[in-house]
């Protein structure tokens, strides 16, 4: 891996980090204590994932599906249906965000790829 490379995986790790610091917005708008961050959501939805023994279900693009579905969110922030965004306005700033994280890794990586 060279330098620009491993600086840029820094760089997204470092927006990834994002998550574990971010509460998810429905806990807090619920007065619900210690509320569950968002990193805390994606990854018990991965271990939900692994637990799945349905021969019909892909288990491996479950998992990978369940720790990158809200990476957006490092950016765009966790929006509820109860924020005044319609869901054509969170599509539009998840989508911009996811963007830019993966131009952040890379966009022309393996790993970019696989994440979009």
């Amino acid at each position: 891996m060279s330098q620009q490379q491993a600086g840029r995986v820094i760089d997204f790790l470092s927006l990834v980090e994002r998550l574990k610091r971010t509460k998810r917005t429905g806990w807090i708008n619920s007065g619900i204590a210690g509320p569950e961050s968002i990193a805390d959501h994606m990854y018990r939805m991965g271990i939900m994932a692994l637990l799945v023994e349905d021969a019909m279900v892909d288990r491996t693009r479950c998992v990978k599906m369940s720790i990158v579905h809200d990476l957006a969110e490092s950016l765009a922030g966790d929006i509820t249906p109860f924020d005044g965004v319609t869901k054509e306005q969170k599509r539009v700033l998840e989508q911009t965000a996811l963007r830019d994280i993966l131009a952040t890794l890379g966009s022309d990586t393996a790993a970019a790829r696989e994440i979009d």
